[in-house]
């Protein structure tokens, strides 16, 4: 199985991470089982990532606004979901470290090197910090993602709360999507809109036309189902409601997150039977274009579907910015970049496409407690 994944990522085949990707193996408490995972991860993947959740949820939103009201008055072009690395992954821009000089200046120094050591880089970000590293990390306000989840507010107490609440009854299929479909508004994209209404001068009642009751719950709805990423969040959480036996898990909302996210840009998405028993019961697989696959034997085969009726798979990706590279992701220390008279009072940064210094924004991704 292992071979096959190896062998399609060599013919150009993406396997891009996401935040939710980062966030699981943080959970993972020995530090050598997440290297481990790293290192295999690392070379198939490349590091690469699918574009921070809240960039491409603003753009589907629009494109739904779009649909609906002609505002705004030409289709939002798509943007780039692929990059490479962490920030990608939760603030939506690509930022690597390059030299730096004292007047901020962006200095060419060996690409080869330089690529080495941003792809070391992202590797240790993603196999997470050393256990003698965590007291200075918690010092400067590192909060363990167990920790984090334990806090009272999470995401799953928040879920849990409309099991309870729902207990003892029993809403038609319907009422409970429409039901769910608020919640989602409310509680994850709330400021997301607000941001979109005053930049196009809308409000919610121009979604539902001014009608109220039925009418105006099923323009609501109407609108949400053309946002790809909200629609298959909500049925997915419209089918736990109405199975009273559940139990809400981090484990499941994590599923939820990464497969909504996945499937409006994905080929292939491969999940346990749990959730992919519940995509397939909301239809978003058939919807995309998107193969769920829950048994890896079945996954080589696609691979080769894939790589067989595409005429071209572009090898170049993100990491091309910093220059030609060979085919391997360098997991090994980097050695130091050769010393000249342009290096002096100069530091490696973190620095965006256009050279400016990048430092991480509140991204919005979604988190324990958000």
């Amino acid at each position: 199985m292992l071979d096959a994944v190896r062998a399609a990522a060599a013919r150009g085949v993406r396997f891009p991470l996401s935040a939710i990707h980062y966030a699981e193996t943080g959970r993972i408490l020995d530090w050598r089982q997440r290297k481990n995972l790293t290192d295999v991860v690392a070379p198939i993947s490349l590091m690469q990532t699918i574009r921070a959740q809240p960039v491409l949820m603003r753009h589907q939103f629009l494109v739904a606004l779009h649909e609906t009201l002609g505002r705004p008055a030409f289709r939002p072009p798509r943007p780039e979901v692929l990059g490479v690395g962490v920030h990608w992954a939760f603030s939506g821009v690509q930022a690597l470290f390059k030299v730096v000089n004292d007047e901020g200046q962006v200095i060419d120094v060996d690409t080869t090197r330089l690529r080495h050591l941003n792809q070391y880089a992202e590797a240790a970000v993603f196999a997470g910090p050393l256990p003698d590293e965590l007291p200075g990390l918690v010092d400067l306000g590192y909060v363990a993602p167990r920790v984090l989840e334990s806090r009272p507010g999470s995401r799953v107490e928040y879920e849990q709360w409309l099991s309870e609440q729902l207990a003892d009854r029993s809403p038609d299929t319907d009422e409970l999507r429409a039901l769910v479909m608020a919640r989602e508004i409310h509680h994850e994209y709330t400021d997301l809109l607000n941001d979109l209404f005053a930049d196009y001068r809308l409000t919610l009642s121009m979604i539902t036309g001014g009608s109220t009751g039925m009418a105006s719950r099923a323009k609501a709805v109407a609108f949400m189902e053309r946002v790809p990423t909200a629609r298959i969040s909500a049925d997915m959480k419209a089918l736990l409601f109405r199975n009273k036996g559940r139990s809400w898990s981090w484990n499941m909302l994590r599923d939820i997150d990464a497969l909504s996210l996945a499937i409006p840009y994905c080929h292939v998405v491969v999940t346990d039977k749990d959730a992919a028993d519940l995509l397939g019961r909301t239809g978003a697989g058939t919807r995309h274009g998107t193969k769920v696959v829950a048994k890896l034997h079945s996954l080589p085969e696609l691979l080769d579907d894939i790589t067989s009726s595409v005429d071209h798979i572009s090898s170049k990706t993100a990491w091309d910015e910093l220059g030609p590279g060979d085919s391997e992701y360098h997991l090994q220390t980097p050695e130091p970049l050769p010393y000249d008279d342009r290096l002096l009072g100069a530091s490696m940064r973190l620095v965006d496409a256009s050279g400016r210094a990048f430092s991480m924004p509140n991204s919005g991704v979604r988190t324990a407690n958000s």
